[in-house]
């Protein structure tokens, strides 16, 4: 073989060798990135709560509470389907910020998501999304908020791993109302088009966490309720920083896996040039 076809036949081999790890490697890194992009909207959340005046967060607080009240008193049903089709909102750079109303703390399936006030195509592949004639996740009596988000997305994990959680298990929701606690009591699969278990049950504070179901075929839905319980400072806010320890390890792996792809790239264009 001359040595100008050995030369494209190891450019090719090169080439297909570093495709295939992008290709290998795209779900984990996507995942990372996403992650992070979430966590920088919660931050966001975070100071932004932080900034407003105690008269601020009461005016959301009772705007929040008197539409529950008004939900309560009509028992009307959820909205439609969150994973039906429809047409994407235009996205600009305040979305976030003005959809932005909560954040989503599973600890079992380190899960740390900001909850969004409506569920689109959009939000459902960036958070939590509140489904539509559901209650605001600021709790109370008699109110059931229900959140959605996406399952079996190769760029981002979101829901994916709901199914792991089991009754007696703990999800977290920080909001305008402080920080509110949740214990699984129920776990359900439904038809997409079944709306009872969605429904708010009087003298109840319920949030039920839904997703598509079974994994990549999508045909049910997967409902994860939970009950109010007492929040205890001490053994949560450790359970919540296990997820935030959890996240920073993850970027920090990523951080060594960008470096390793670009140490691999530049080693295989000096060889390149070398030959």
């Amino acid at each position: 073989m001359s040595n100008k076809k050995r030369r494209y036949l190891d450019s090719f081999m090169t080439l297909l060798f570093i495709t295939g790890i992008v290709i290998f490697m795209y779900p984990f890194v996507s995942d990372r990135i996403n992650d992070y992009l979430d966590q920088q909207i919660i931050r966001k959340y975070q100071q932004q709560a932080q900034q407003q005046k105690t008269e601020e967060l009461e005016k959301i607080q009772q705007e929040y509470l008197e539409k529950n009240r008004e939900l309560a008193k009509s028992n009307s049903s959820p909205g439609s389907d969150p994973f039906a089709e429809e047409e994407p909102e235009k996205v600009t750079q305040s979305t976030f910020q003005k959809h932005t109303i909560g954040v989503l703390s599973i600890p079992k399936i380190n899960v740390r998501l900001p909850i969004f006030d409506q569920t689109t195509s959009f939000f459902l592949e960036k958070g939590a999304s509140l489904l539509a004639g559901t209650s605001y996740p600021v709790g109370g009596e008699s109110t059931h908020a229900v959140l959605s988000s996406h399952r079996g997305l190769p760029k981002a994990k979101l829901f994916t791993d709901l199914d792991q959680l089991e009754k007696n298990d703990l999800f977290f929701i920080e909001s305008q109302n402080g920080k509110l606690a949740y214990q699984v009591d129920q776990i359900k699969i439904i038809e997409p088009t079944d709306l009872d278990d969605l429904m708010i049950e009087k003298g109840q504070d319920l949030v039920t966490l839904l997703t598509c179901t079974p994994y990549m075929v999508n045909s049910h839905r997967l409902l994860v309720r939970g009950h109010r319980i007492p929040y205890e400072d001490q053994d949560i806010e450790k359970e919540v920083k296990k997820i935030d320890s959890q996240k920073k390890r993850s970027l920090l792996i990523l951080g060594f896996v960008l470096i390793g792809l670009l140490v691999v790239g530049i080693v295989c264009f000096i060889c390149y040039f070398k030959h």
